[in-house]
């Protein structure tokens, strides 16, 4: 909309003295501010303990939901976070409504992908993607691929400046050696993505992610997904 109002405002700016000039461009940014919108749809939330699955939950007042496990802490999210209506307003009125569903985050359409960040809390963990098992409506689904999130020069290196941002393919594992950091790294299914209204959605990483320097610990619970609503405003 800004962008529309700008075009149609160009011309007349040209020619103008700078009083002139400064009406037009405060009329231009009040009309821009009265230009918003508000968006929303379902989501799968990550947990391993019972929580309230019809909680609303919004962009701005939620984000990621941490788990703390031993040992490691974890922030696990699905690309199936589904978009149901977004409705534009201009000056209180609705200016277009789009009541279509559609999965904007899911950029492969019939895979699925699993994002893990994990901050290990010591250098002995281990993350072996395809060990890794989604289960979709009693459905089992083991992960084909495992990736990494970072900067990459151009020998495949991970850099601080100068490289490429990209999701590098780990093979069969990645060694997680830096306490306190945290790493981005992805699961991929061969399966389309499930739908966030679906109570039936949990992930088994107790093998794919693990602490070899510790003796005794028990592995990962099961982590569990339940649909949760979400909204989101913008202008």
């Amino acid at each position: 909309m800004f962008r529309i109002l700008a075009t149609l405002c160009c011309d007349r700016l040209v020619g103008m003295n700078r009083l002139s000039r400064l009406c037009v461009i405060l009329t231009l940014c009040t009309t821009a501010a009265g230009c918003a919108g508000f968006r929303g749809g379902w989501e799968s939330v990550a947990y391993t303990h019972r929580i309230a699955s019809t909680t609303p939950r919004s962009q701005h007042s939620g984000g990621e939901r941490e788990l703390n496990l031993p040992g490691v802490k974890l922030n696990v999210s699905i690309d199936n976070r589904l978009q149901t209506y977004d409705t534009q307003i201009f000056f209180g009125l609705p200016l277009s409504i789009d009541p279509r569903n559609v999965y904007p985050k899911n950029h492969h359409p019939g895979k699925t992908r699993v994002f893990v960040n994990v901050t290990p809390q010591t250098g002995g963990f281990v993350f072996r993607p395809l060990l890794a098992s989604l289960v979709i409506g009693g459905k089992q689904y083991a992960a084909v691929r495992g990736f990494e999130f970072g900067m990459w020069d151009a020998e495949g290196k991970q850099t601080n400046t100068g490289g490429t941002w990209d999701h590098r393919d780990v093979g069969a594992g990645l060694a997680l050696t830096q306490p306190h950091q945290r790493y981005l790294l992805s699961l991929e299914f061969d399966v389309p993505v499930p739908s966030p209204r679906s109570n039936g959605i949990s992930l088994d990483l107790s093998r794919a992610l693990q602490d070899l320097g510790s003796v005794g610990d028990p592995p990962l619970p099961l982590i569990r997904f339940a649909p949760v609503k979400w909204e989101e405003g913008y202008n």
